[in-house]
């Protein structure tokens, strides 16, 4: 049977690991350390007032070895210490550590885990090529996808009319809460297809395009957005059949399935 990915374990310890302190051996922190890592010795404090404030950590990548361990890469990132009461996060810098896990499964579900042994700390990960995408044919930001689309995410984004409106007959889409957008511009459409450079096709042409958006909040910031739209013509307008953030398709690969659109109530 395959053994739980022990990634937030991993995150976990790494976070009590690297607030403990050898001297202290009896702190809940150190306590906890030791139940996940029974054998791991723990950083020895020089007493002096650390440079760097943790802040939090975060697991990034987990990779099941050959004799059934696991290797996880949490991302701890740090704060200056200043002399405020609070750690300024935006001068926030990351290290990264490899943990070594033994992952079982284990009685009433909760599986069983142990850290074998210290912490090593890496370099961070490489940065993946970006394949090409194939909606690389820039729209005019008057046209008749970017003007719908303008209008389509001043309603998704900031609740200001109806999203339904610029949904194709299936599609539902409920508009994002909380985000506290006040304005948004769509700064740049592009396709896949010639089709949506021009007057609208015949119904049923599909298209894929990217959306390049900024929307503003009530404190005035601006927040850079992408999206990726499946759209279909119907009736002499281009309408969302599907939205696809963070998934973007490439070149040669179909529409990956969305998980914000249902089509006769069950999910796409």
């Amino acid at each position: 049977m395959r053994s739980a990915d022990p990634a937030g374990v991993a995150e976990l310890f790494t976070d009590l690991w690297l607030r403990s302190d050898r001297a202290d051996e009896q702190s809940g922190t150190a306590q906890a350390a030791h139940a996940l890592a029974p054998e791991v010795p723990l950083p020895q404090r020089s007493g002096k007032a650390a440079q760097q404030v943790l802040l939090r950590t975060t697991a990034v990548r987990s990779v099941r070895l050959s004799d059934g361990s696991w290797s996880v890469i949490v991302a701890a990132q740090y704060a200056p210490r200043t002399a405020a009461a609070s750690p300024d996060p935006s001068d926030a810098v990351v290290r990264y550590f490899a943990v070594p896990v033994l992952s079982s499964d284990g009685a009433g579900g909760a599986g069983a885990f142990t850290v074998r042994a210290a912490p090593a700390e890496v370099s961070g990960p490489a940065v993946a090529p970006i394949p090409e995408a194939p909606t690389d044919r820039i729209l005019p930001g008057n046209g008749l996808v970017a003007t719908p689309l303008r209008e389509f995410f001043a309603a998704y984004l900031t609740g200001v009319g109806e999203v339904d409106r610029y949904l194709s007959p299936g599609t539902t889409l409920a508009p994002v809460r909380g985000s506290g957008y006040t304005a948004v511009t769509v700064d740049q459409v592009s396709a896949d297809t010639e089709a949506a450079d021009g007057p609208v096709p015949e119904d049923g042409r599909r298209a894929r395009v990217r959306a390049q958006v900024t929307a503003t909040d009530a404190s005035g910031d601006r927040w850079p957005l992408a999206y990726d739209l499946s759209l279909t013509a119907r009736d002499g307008r281009w309408e969302v059949t599907a939205l696809d953030a963070g998934a973007p398709t490439l070149a040669g690969q179909d529409s990956p399935t969305p998980t914000t659109t249902t089509t006769g109530g069950e999910s796409r």
